[in-house]
């Protein structure tokens, strides 16, 4: 029986193309290539289920969508996720050498009971991301104001994201 040979993280990088910023991430299927090609499932399962857990089941998709340049430290990707009534941009960093350090939606779409949680994210030049979110009713004629914010994520040196809210951009 012929073993499967175990991926290496630059083969896995190599599925996200390099993304030239600033970019925005919309809940838009447009942004999504139309025929990507699949992830391999031994990578799948390597270097993007570690972050998942019990998020993902049979009905989840992986997309690959773009990486940002190498930092000293770390090495950013962006992937695309759809499940049932979820799609999700979501920014995955990990050590130089393939060792997942920390991961966060940075956009997408999501159906909950009090309506759709819509996300849009925007990197900059020099890679600040600031998302903004709102929910809109189950009709999705109205987004809810009261809440609807922004935020900054930032990639410490090590490659860990943290967040900064502007609460005083929220809107009443």
């Amino acid at each position: 029986m012929k073993s499967i040979a175990t991926p290496t993280f630059s083969e896995f990088v190599e599925y996200f193309p390099l993304l030239e910023l600033p970019v925005s991430l919309l809940p838009d299927l447009r942004q999504i290539p139309s025929d990507p090609e699949p992830i391999p499932s031994a990578m799948l399962e390597t270097f993007i289920l570690p972050f998942e857990g019990n998020e993902t089941d049979e009905y989840t998709e992986y997309v690959p969508y773009g990486r940002l340049a190498p930092a000293q430290n770390y090495q950013a990707i962006i992937y695309w996720k759809a499940g049932v009534l979820r799609y999700e941009f979501i920014l995955a960093i990990y050590a130089l050498k393939g060792e997942p350090l920390s991961h966060a939606i940075v956009g997408g779409l999501r159906y909950e009971d009090e309506g759709a949680l819509h996300s849009v994210a925007y990197i900059d030049e020099n890679g600040r991301i600031t998302i903004a979110e709102g929910l809109m009713d189950r009709d999705e004629k109205n987004t809810e104001p009261t809440v609807t914010q922004t935020y900054q994520m930032v990639i410490s040196p090590d490659g860990i994201i943290s967040y900064d809210s502007n609460e005083e951009e929220t809107q009443a």
